[in-house]
């Protein structure tokens, strides 16, 4: 039988493994370099807001690039609460559907979070997951989920199951597209009605091959106006 000494480091080590898995948004931003990060906006289709004719937080270019928002900006304190340039609201049933220009969104081949959703605000608000390799055919990752504030959780969320589950997927496979839609059951006030993005990362990530300098159509006949009369000249000599 466990004594209460046993007991006590047992929970002490509980609690230091929990406190372990839990990574706080300020933590992961702080790994990151910024072309981790979505940075193109496919398309924003608000949902229902109590105030639907404020426009301060309806700016979906707000949730590109790196993260901003920290658990203290809830308190309106000396940073203030949060504004229009912090994040984007989805409101009720709202979707945000972000692109990756320069690298892809990949498995990582084990448990670990792929993907970390950055949700801004003091009431944590479900948003449903899903990724995309060409911007057609959409894949389930799950419900992100943030805990609480307090802890400025973000909502990390692995890919791998969903790599596995699907036939025509592999851990090969390569996703550019992001879409966060709000679960419709949360609770709504105001003009920042819904899930709130700040921002969206790719955890596990590759990266894009540049694209080569394509010529424009008239150029392209330009270029071969000159080559044949290159070609003329030299036969001519």
């Amino acid at each position: 039988m466990l004594n209460r000494l046993s007991l006590v480091l047992l929970s002490a080590v509980g609690v230091a493994i929990s406190t372990a898995a839990i990574d706080s948004s300020a933590a992961v931003a702080a790994s990151l370099s910024p072309e981790r990060y979505a940075d193109s906006v496919i398309s924003y289709e608000k949902g229902w807001s109590r105030n639907w004719g404020n426009s301060l937080y309806n700016n979906a270019e707000t949730a590109l690039g790196e993260a901003n928002w920290n658990s203290e900006m809830v308190h309106g304190g000396e940073l203030g609460a949060w504004k229009g340039d912090i994040g984007v609201s989805l409101g009720k049933g709202g979707a945000l559907t972000l692109g990756f220009t320069d690298n892809y969104l990949t498995g990582s081949g084990n448990s670990d979070s792929d993907l970390w959703i950055f949700e801004i605000g003091r009431r944590p608000e479900d948003v449903l997951v899903e990724i995309s390799i060409d911007g057609d055919t959409w894949y389930s990752a799950g419900v992100a989920d943030k805990q609480d504030y307090a802890v400025d959780t973000g909502i990390g969320i692995d890919i791998d199951s969903l790599l596995s589950s699907h036939a025509d997927l592999d851990s090969d496979s390569l996703f550019s597209f992001v879409r966060l839609t709000d679960n419709g059951t949360n609770g709504y006030g105001g003009g920042k009605s819904g899930a709130d993005i700040d921002a969206v990362a790719a955890l596990s990530s590759a990266s894009k091959p540049e694209a080569a300098d394509v010529p424009e159509p008239g150029m392209v006949g330009a270029l071969g106006v000159v080559a044949f009369g290159t070609l003329l000249r030299r036969k001519q000599g």
